[in-house]
């Protein structure tokens, strides 16, 4: 076994030391600019909704990340894995296209197999719920803005979350008539285009067409059969209509509906360093080319998502009303290798053929009081109703000798796992603000949720190999076959108190204590009906936390910095059950995670805006002790999340001449390492990612060319990986791409 990782202080002082000097070098530039300019210049204020009303982001007392549709459209960002490089304690992995791992301050879901599985980070599009994250999540295109809130969001947040939300504001319909269109091409065959028309129908109604398109040719290939992999072919299309009703009632109606699909990830095999031996896989391979795969399977990934919403807004003469509702769908199969090779070299080629449809309704109702007055209330009751059918099948075959009994017994054959999760989720909520003085703010504020849930689950075999004569077990983890049907209903009550003070103007310091819940489940895949019908129980959190937001030099510069401690009870973690070849979730460990989060951004000129943001994390399991394997992995780091993390960024925008604009942005993001699993051996090394544009156009926006490049140094390093005798199966990320768009407004 390698070396194991132990982050000693000095680690974590120059971390801490290369943060300070980031940010240090970006005030430094602020403050010498600040004293020869004398122009009035700032930076743009950004709104949010991250209390369910809006108000700046600077006044908002929780750790928030904003970037508004501009910055969005100009980075080409379609995915939330180019969100997370940009947000601090936030790291995004994947599985697979439908199986994506998003975790923030060490909390996340590796994956959701199960029909009844809650993410630990939620994802919401206009205020809506996204329960199924891969399945229902459509691109990410003509927003308004984006927000990430980090910690648990246990009180105002429909579907209470335990890590962190992701809340996507879509692109509102405008009185006056414009339009944007822009269309890219690049390497590996990519062509990308999106647009939006808008403007007033009649004097009361108006309304936003938006459309996408993005289209790029396989990063891998599978060198048996020749089929591309990591291809895509995605489209998109949104309506929005806004509807003046009368001067105290408006109207927001948003439909919309995508289509992605490929040949799914691509799986390959490299030598596992924790490991004496060689590994079994890696060395009998064709290829050691990691854009590889070497499976005699096709491979598919599809999905489709769909959504209508409709939300009204009530003005009471002081006070507004406002109902949301909406219903969300998703359907996605998709097919892959799990050791990403045939049999042989792979001991068992296991192809996991998993298809899930799913449909969230959400109800919500809420008040909120007039803000002009010392004392401001906010109340509302909500509703979500999932249903979500879920199968999987394992075709496995090896070519292992062996009879009834075998090891090849276990590895070869055919078997299926479907089940139907259904989800109401009731609650109840409030918030109270009230102005002690007048520089600060007490609020207190709870959510009162029931979950109920039900889970409906069959494990048959299909087949038990091509010697079935010779076979007495189902490949594993199905050691019998049953169908069960269970519920079980879960109460929590999440309260959360802020302290806001403003020491002086354009500060404020906030000291706040949130607790948030994740619900609780069954197995995806159990070797019995016993197992099958254990639930495991939600997971909870106490998150104590105080940050700073201020404003400096006239509106220049941005500083925003918080530090937090959250301690975790009945922590949901996948283990691994070597007896029956199956991840189980369990409520093995109690967690405390510290941490300080900073982000800055400087104006140091008319021309010049730079920022930086990052974070350093102590993230440790308290007691978890795997008894399955008699492992103990007390005080071990955990998960997915990286001791510290950076990203820099400088935008130079001038004019070339009376009409002529030019602009040049460069960004670098760095992950530190991170452990794949509990067990603290695998792990994938630190990396970085450069990306860079320049752009010339007219002043006034009327087109814009732009050439792009990401992953400029062409970084190889993965999004998952899966441990098999002496191997890291892995699955890599997207490598070096560039290209060129046009864009225009009219």
């Amino acid at each position: 076994m390698s070396q194991r990782l132990i982050v000693h202080s000095g680690i974590r002082r120059s971390a801490a030391g290369l943060l300070a000097v980031l940010l240090g070098s970006v005030a430094g530039q602020a403050l010498a600019q600040a004293a020869a300019e004398t122009e009035t210049f700032g930076l743009e204020e950004i709104v949010v909704t991250a209390r369910k009303k809006a108000e700046s982001l600077q006044n908002v007392p929780i750790a928030v990340t904003a970037i508004d549709g501009e910055a969005l459209r100009a980075s080409a960002m379609t995915d939330i894995s180019d969100l997370a490089s940009r947000t601090p304690s936030f790291t995004f992995q994947q599985q697979n296209a439908l199986e994506q791992e998003l975790f923030i301050r060490g909390i996340g879901t590796v994956r959701l197999n199960s029909a009844t599985a809650d993410p630990s980070v939620g994802v919401f599009l206009d205020e809506v719920y996204i329960g199924r994250r891969g399945t229902a999540t459509p691109p990410i295109f003509d927003l308004e803005r984006v927000e990430v809130l980090r910690g648990p969001q246990g009180t105002l947040f429909g579907k209470n979350v335990v890590g962190g939300a992701i809340s996507f504001i879509t692109a509102r319909p405008r009185d006056e008539f414009e339009g944007y269109a822009s269309v890219g091409m690049g390497n590996y065959g990519a062509i990308a285009s999106q647009g939006y028309v808008t403007g007033a129908l009649t004097d009361k109604v108006k309304a936003r067409l938006s459309l996408y398109q993005n289209h790029h040719d396989g990063y891998s290939k599978n060198i048996v059969n020749g089929q591309e992999l990591e291809d895509l072919e995605s489209y998109a299309g949104r309506l929005s209509v806004a509807i003046d009703a009368n001067e105290a009632l408006q109207l927001l109606i948003v439909a919309d509906a995508s289509r992605d699909e490929g040949g799914g990830s691509a799986r390959h095999a490299v030598d596992d360093p924790t490991k004496a031996a060689p590994g079994f896989i890696t060395p009998n391979l064709i290829s050691q080319d990691p854009r590889t795969t070497e499976t005699p399977y096709d491979q598919y990934m599809k999905r489709n998502t769909s959504g209508l919403m409709l939300r009204a807004d009530l003005d009471l003469g002081g006070p507004m009303l406002t109902y949301v509702a909406a219903v969300r769908r998703g359907d996605a199969a998709n097919r892959w290798s799990q050791a990403g090779a045939g049999s042989p070299p792979s001991v068992t080629d296991s192809v996991l053929t998993q298809a899930e449809d799913y449909t969230g309704i959400t109800q919500e109702l809420r008040i909120v009081s007039a803000q002009e007055q010392s004392l401001r209330w906010l109340g509302g009751v909500y509703f979500l109703r999932e249903k979500t059918d879920r199968t999987s099948r394992n075709t496995a075959t090896s070519f292992l000798p062996g009879g009834a009994g075998s090891t090849r017994d276990t590895l070869d054959g055919d078997n299926i796992f479907t089940q139907v999760g259904k989800v109401s989720n009731y609650a109840v909520f409030g918030e109270l603000e009230y102005d002690v003085a007048s520089n600060v703010t007490l609020s207190a504020g709870f959510r009162y949720t029931i979950d109920d849930k039900s889970f409906d689950a069959e494990g048959k075999v299909l087949s038990l190999g091509p010697d079935s004569m010779d076979n007495i077990y189902s490949p594993a983890p199905l050691k019998e076959p049953y169908n069960i049907q269970v519920d079980k209903s879960w109460k929590k009550l999440t309260p959360r108190v802020l302290l806001e003070w403003s020491p002086v103007e354009r500060t404020m310091v906030y000291g706040s204590v949130t607790r948030g819940f994740k619900g609780g489940g069954w197995q995806s895949a159990a070797a019995n009906a016993t197992v099958a019908s254990l639930a495991y129980n939600p997971e909870t959190a106490w998150n104590y936390e105080i940050g700073v937001k201020s404003e400096l030099f006239d509106g220049r510069m941005r500083f925003n910095v918080a530090a937090f401690y959250t301690d975790f009870k009945d922590l949901q973690v996948e283990q691994l059950d070597d007896v029956d070849l199956t991840l189980v979730v369990a409520n093995a460990a109690s967690a405390k995670i510290k941490g300080v989060e900073a982000e800055v951004q400087v104006q140091a000129t008319r021309e010049l805006t730079l920022s930086a943001g990052g974070s350093l994390l102590h993230a440790r399991y308290g007691k978890y002790l795997d008894a399955a394997r008699g492992l103990d992995f007390t005080d071990n780091t955990m998960l997915r999340t990286p001791d510290y993390q950076f990203n820099v960024a400088a935008n130079y925008a001038t004019m070339v001449s009376e009409s002529l604009k030019f602009t040049a942005n460069v960004s670098y993001v760095y992950q530190d390492a991170i452990f794949w699993g509990p067990e603290n051996t695998n792990r994938e090394p630190g990396y970085g990612l450069l990306d860079a544009r320049i752009s010339l156009g007219e002043a006034d926006g009327a087109w814009q060319v732009t050439l792009y490049g990401k992953n400029l140094t062409d970084k190889l390093y993965r999004t998952s990986i899966i441990p098999f005798l002496g191997d890291e199966v892995s699955l890599f990320g997207a490598p070096r791409t560039y290209g060129a768009r046009l864009a225009v407004r009219f």
